[in-house]
């Protein structure tokens, strides 16, 4: 036997080269990657929104803060799941109200709890192609970390747009060390472009509801499993002095409030 096979024969006896069923197995990730890439990112779109952020002391008129109401302008990653032009986005994302609510400010008086009210004035989804289009917010969950944006394809800026859109009813549910698909876009510094990443689901919380970690998500941006089939949407799982984690909300969850939102007839 020549010396190179018997390398290759020891390596392989002790696990240190991949045998062909692992090999199939990442090839299957990559492939599935591409084909997401290529024929779901039209659906991974930018959002952008003006917000007026109003702040007063928690529970109290007595405390005056003087604090002039801001205008801020946020860009999030959202996931167009209707044709009709429903997107979903992390609700956190386009509204900060609750990390500013955590915030102290001291005052003559001592240290002042915030109260934050924020506003959307406007808000412009960026579809993959450039094009802009106006939109408007039609629901929201805080505690789910979801919020609602319908484009208005009714608007001149949506003539002629074809509207793309994954379906969440077509979804899984993959187990722990997994191998899960992420869809996303770059940042406006690299011109948005489509972005996909191959990741492993690390922990499954049972409770007080479901959600899964997984490593690669973006918030506002689907995961699925390496057949195709959505496993949900990245949010924010926050408890009150606890922190916040990202992790995946499923998509059967995620689809009972999209019924909910379907029925909200948006004002004119």
């Amino acid at each position: 036997m020549k010396p190179h096979t018997n390398l290759i024969t020891v390596l392989l006896a002790g696990g240190l080269l991949m045998s062909g069923p692992e090999v199939q197995a990442l090839d299957a990730s990559q492939r599935m990657a591409r084909k997401l890439y290529d024929e779901k990112h039209e659906a991974i779109v930018w959002v952008s929104a003006v917000l007026r952020v109003s702040l007063a002391a928690a529970g109290s008129t007595d405390t005056p803060l003087n604090i002039p109401d801001q205008e801020r302008t946020v860009d999030l990653l959202g996931t167009i799941i209707d044709p009709s032009g429903l997107v979903v986005v992390s609700h956190s994302q386009i509204d900060p109200s609750r990390e500013l609510n955590e915030r102290q400010i001291n005052t003559p008086g001592g240290l002042v709890n915030l109260e934050a009210t924020v506003t959307l004035k406007e808000i412009r989804v960026t579809l993959a192609d450039g094009t802009e289009i106006p939109a408007e917010q039609v629901m929201k969950d805080q505690d789910l970390d979801l919020s609602f944006i319908r484009i208005k394809t009714d608007s001149k800026e949506a003539d002629g747009v074809t509207i793309h859109a994954i379906d969440l009813g077509r979804h899984a549910t993959p187990g722990i060390s997994e191998e899960v698909i992420t869809l996303s876009r770059t940042p406006e510094v690299l011109s948005r472009v489509p972005s996909v990443a191959i990741g492993q689901v690390t922990s499954i919380v049972k409770r007080p509801r479901t959600f899964i970690r997984v490593t690669g998500d973006v918030p506002g941006c689907p995961t699925f499993t390496r057949d195709g089939r959505v496993v949900g949407i990245s949010v924010r799982r926050t408890m009150k002095d606890k922190g916040s984690a990202s992790v995946l909300l499923p998509a059967e969850d995620v689809l009972e409030i999209v019924h909910q939102a379907r029925a909200i007839q948006a004002g004119p």
